[in-house]
C-alpha cells in the first residue's frame, strides 16, 4: 500500500485526470477546427459558429462551477470527482456521435458541465490531502496534468491527420471518453479528504488517511497534531455553520474578490490565444496543412515542461514572486509578437512569432497556469472553501468564456492589436498581485490569514463560537 509523498503525489496526479481531460478537451479542438473533413461535414462554419462551439463548453463549465460547491459539502469531494467524470463520458460520446451542429454543441455543454464539477473540486481535493511544506508542489503537479492533457491532444491531432475520413477528428474525441472512464472507475480507489471526514464525524478514517500521508502510525506527533488542528479548525467552523452566499460577499469579500481575480487574470493573460487558436493562428505563418498542427504540439510541450518547472518551484520560491515574475515577462513576450504580427520581415518574422509564442507559453506554465488554480483553494477557510472555490472557478469559466468569444473577431479586425490588449491586463495583474495578495508557501490552511478585514472577521466568528464579547477572545485565537 503507498504511502508518504508517493501516495500524496500519485493521489494527487489520478484524481487529475479531471484536469488532464480539461487540457485534453483544449488541444483536441483547436486541431478539429481546421480539419477540412470536419469542416466539410458541418458546411464550414463561420467564424462566429466556431467560436460558439469553443464557448458553450465554457458556459456549461461556469453553470456547474456553483453546484461543485453543494456537491462537495454534502457528498464529499471524492463522489463529486465521480460524478463530473459520468457527466463528462455522456457529453464525450455526444461529441464523438455528432454530424449536426445542434448536437455537437449540446456535446459540448454536456462535457462543460462534467468538466465544471472536476474542476472546481480537483484543487480543492489535493490541497487538503497534502502537508502545508509540500502543498504546492503536490497541487500544481495535478494541475500540471492538464497541460500533459493539452500536449497529447495536439500530437493526436496531428497523427490523426493522416487518416482519412472522420475518424480523422472522430477519433481523437472518442479517446476523450476512455481516460473519464478510467478516472470514473479509478474514483472507488481513491481517499476521501480528512477535512471533510472530521466534519462529518468519521475521525477514525481521517486518522487512517493522515497515518498513510506522513507514513507514521496514530500515535506519532506529526499525524497527531495536524489531526488536532483539523480537528479544532473544523468544529470551530461547523459550530458557525457552513457559509452562505450572502457571507462569502460581506465577511470572506476580500477572500472572494482575490480568488475571484487570479482566475479571471489568468484568462485575460493572452494564453487562450494560443491554447484554442494556435492551429488557425500558426496557418497565418506557416500556411495550411498539419505544419500547424506539428508546432501546436511543439507549442503544447513548451507549455507542459513550464507547469514541470512550477512544481519545482512554487514551495520554493513562493506564490507571489511566481505571479508577479510571470506577468512581467509576459507584457514583454506579448509586445515582442505584436511587434513581428504587424511588422513583417518574411519569413522571419513567422519564425520570430512562433519561437516567442513557446517562450510565452513556457512562462505562462512555469508561473499562473497551476499556480491561479491552487491559490483560491488556499485561502479559503474550510466553512468558506467549496464556495469559494465555487467562485473562482466561474469567474476563470466566465472570462474563459468571453476571452473565446470575442478573440477571433479581435484577431480579424485589429490583428496585433490583440496582443496588446492581453498585455495590459499582465501588467494590471502585476499590481493586484502586489498590493493585495499574500504569500501562502509553507503556512497551513488553517493558518493563512490576510491583514485588517481578516481580523475582524475572526473577532466575530470567535464570538459567535465562545458567546462572548469579541476583543477578549479573539486575542486568544490570534495568537
Amino acid at each position: 500500500m503507498l504511502r508518504g509523498n508517493l501516495f500524496l503525489y500519485c493521489v494527487a496526479c489520478f484524481a487529475s485526470i479531471g484536469q488532464f481531460l480539461f487540457g485534453y478537451d483544449q488541444g483536441v479542438l483547436s486541431g478539429i477546427l481546421v480539419n477540412e473533413n470536419w469542416l466539410e461535414l458541418f458546411n464550414h462554419p463561420s467564424e462566429a459558429m466556431q467560436g460558439w462551439v469553443v464557448s458553450i463548453f465554457l458556459l456549461g463549465c461556469f453553470v456547474t462551477a456553483f453546484l461543485a460547491s453543494y456537491l462537495m459539502d454534502r457528498w464529499g469531494r471524492r463522489w463529486t470527482i465521480f460524478v463530473g467524470a459520468i457527466v463528462f463520458i455522456v457529453g464525450g460520446v455526444l461529441q464523438t456521435a455528432a454530424s449536426q451542429l445542434p448536437v455537437l454543441l449540446v456535446g459540448r455543454l454536456v462535457s462543460g458541465f462534467g468538466i465544471g464539477l472536476l474542476s472546481t473540486v480537483l484543487p480543492v481535493y489535493t490541497s487538503e490531502l497534502s502537508r502545508a511544506h509540500n502543498r504546492g508542489t503536490v497541487t500544481v503537479l495535478g494541475m500540471a496534468i492538464n497541460m500533459l492533457g493539452y500536449m497529447v491532444s495536439c500530437f493526436i491531432d496531428y497523427g490523426t491527420s493522416y487518416i482519412e475520413g472522420q475518424w480523422s477528428w472522430r477519433l481523437p474525441l472518442l479517446l476523450q471518453i476512455v481516460f473519464a472512464v478510467i478516472l470514473a472507475i479509478g474514483t472507488f480507489g481513491l481517499p476521501e479528504s480528512p477535512r471533510f471526514l472530521v466534519y462529518h464525524d468519521r475521525d477514525d478514517t481521517a486518522k487512517e488517511i493522515l497515518c498513510r500521508m506522513y507514513d507514521k502510525p496514530v500515535e506519532d506527533e506529526s499525524v497527531q497534531r495536524e489531526y488536532n488542528e483539523i480537528a479544532e479548525a473544523v468544529h470551530y467552523e461547523r459550530t458557525i455553520g457552513l457559509a452562505s452566499w450572502k457571507e462569502m460577499f460581506t465577511r470572506y469579500k476580500r477572500r472572494s474578490a482575490i480568488a475571484i481575480a487570479v482566475q479571471a487574470l489568468g484568462q485575460l493573460s493572452g494564453v487562450n490565444i494560443v491554447t484554442y487558436y494556435a492551429p488557425k493562428m500558426y496557418e497565418t505563418v506557416l500556411g495550411a496543412g498539419r505544419m500547424p498542427l506539428l508546432f501546436s504540439g511543439f507549442t503544447a510541450m513548451v507549455y507542459f515542461v513550464g507547469a514541470l518547472l512550477a512544481t519545482l518551484l512554487v514551495d520554493r520560491v513562493g506564490r507571489r514572486p511566481l505571479f508577479m515574475s510571470g506577468s512581467f515577462l509576459m507584457v514583454i513576450w506579448l509586445v515582442i509578437i505584436a511587434v513581428f504580427y504587424k511588422v513583417s520581415f518574411g519569413m522571419t518574422s513567422g519564425i520570430l512569432v512562433v519561437a516567442f509564442v513557446m517562450i510565452f507559453m513556457f512562462t505562462f506554465g512555469a508561473t499562473w497556469a497551476c499556480v491561479d488554480w491552487l491559490y483560491p483553494a488556499e485561502i479559503m477557510t474550510f466553512r468558506c472553501r467549496a464556495k469559494g472555490m465555487s467562485l473562482a472557478v466561474g469567474s476563470n469559466w466566465i472570462s474563459n468564456f468571453a476571452v473565446g468569444m470575442w478573440t477571433p473577431p479581435m484577431l480579424q479586425s485589429i490583428g496585433f492589436g490583440t496582443y496588446v490588449f492581453y498585455g495590459c491586463w499582465n501588467v494590471i495583474a502585476f499590481f493586484v498581485v502586489y498590493f493585495f495578495f499574500v504569500e501562502t508557501r509553507k503556512v497551513s490552511l488553517e493558518a493563512i490569514r490576510f491583514p485588517g478585514e481578516e481580523d475582524e472577521v475572526l473577532e466575530k466568528e470567535t464570538a459567535e463560537y465562545y458567546e462572548e464579547k469579541p476583543s477578549s477572545v479573539a486575542k486568544k485565537v490570534i495568537s
